[in-house]
């Protein structure tokens, strides 16, 4: 079971690894001379809050979205038995690229030139306070830019918020409530700025799997369900191009990790592996996301 898990592990990073390494490989002339997406329509901002994974709108239209997000502890977080506290402090650099489609059949034809869609950069620091034994919260902030490639397009991103989380337990199963309020906007280089205000609730919870490890260590079942309201109407013409509103999204996932330690793979260390279902309430967007860290620390 051990050696069947770890080479199916290795075989879903290795392609998109290989995804991400050949977007970034690419120079912004070799893009097809046509617009992708038409002018003032750079929600880069919006594409790095979804994140990693393939995302479909009214059953027409399908994306693949590559977010890298690498993170530097600067000072950990730690609340001592006698209630001092230890303020953390993350740095993290959210590296986003669009693909206007992607196989898993086909990679070379999903990483070839005029599939690249948008690449963006949008460095930020992540702060975490221990309220208490079971309640963190942890205020964050990013500010980037972004552009649609072999345009001229190009947007100011900007992303802000507060998220909580209180922890509870019940024998072996651990849950927790996760909360946030988030700003995300964006600023083109020709247009107006936009925004949206995503107000997320759910639960996450972590289970051991009896008797099953991998590399002599105890494996984790991790699943979770959350709610997002956007505050607004939210226009996903960043992935299409024209006009598609959504009001909110509900998402489930379920995803496996090692109970002390991180899969590796090269330089890349992931805190879990696994997948997320995405769906708003009027069906207009359907996505399956990865999953490689909690809902609280993504």
């Amino acid at each position: 079971m051990n050696s069947t898990f770890a080479s199916c592990v290795q075989r879903i990073l290795v392609r998109l690894l290989v995804v991400g390494l050949g977007a970034f490989s690419l120079a912004p002339s070799a893009h097809a001379q046509t617009p992708l997406l038409e002018p003032n329509t750079v929600h880069w901002a919006y594409s790095a809050y979804f994140g990693t994974g393939w995302y479909k709108v009214r059953d027409e239209r399908d994306v693949f979205v590559l977010r890298i997000a690498p993170q530097w502890a600067v000072r950990e977080a730690g609340l001592s038995e006698d209630g001092e506290r230890s303020i953390g402090i993350d740095a993290r650099l959210m590296i986003t690229t669009g693909l206007d489609s992607f196989s898993l059949d086909d990679l070379p034809g999903a990483i070839r030139a005029d599939n690249l869609a948008s690449l963006s950069a949008m460095p930020g620091i992540d702060v975490t306070v221990p309220v208490n034994e079971r309640w963190t919260l942890r205020p964050h902030a990013s500010l980037g830019w972004g552009r649609i490639l072999g345009e001229s397009d190009s947007a100011w991103t900007y992303w802000a918020g507060l998220k909580s989380r209180y922890t509870f337990a019940n024998g072996d199963l651990e849950w927790a409530l996760i909360n946030s309020v988030t700003y995300v906007g964006y600023t083109p280089s020709d247009g107006p700025s936009a925004n949206f205000w995503p107000l997320m609730t759910g639960l996450e919870f972590d289970y051991p799997l009896a008797g099953r490890k991998i590399a002599g260590e105890q494996l984790v079942l991790s699943w979770h369900g959350l709610y997002t309201a956007f505050g607004k109407d939210l226009d996903l013409d960043f992935i299409t191009g024209e006009s598609d509103l959504i009001r909110d999204q509900w998402e489930l996932g379920f995803s496996v990790r090692k109970k002390e330690s991180r899969f590796k793979m090269g330089w890349f260390k992931f805190e879990r592996l696994g997948l997320a279902y995405r769906v708003s309430s009027s069906g207009n967007l359907k996505g399956i996301s990865l999953v490689v860290k909690s809902t609280f620390d993504r």
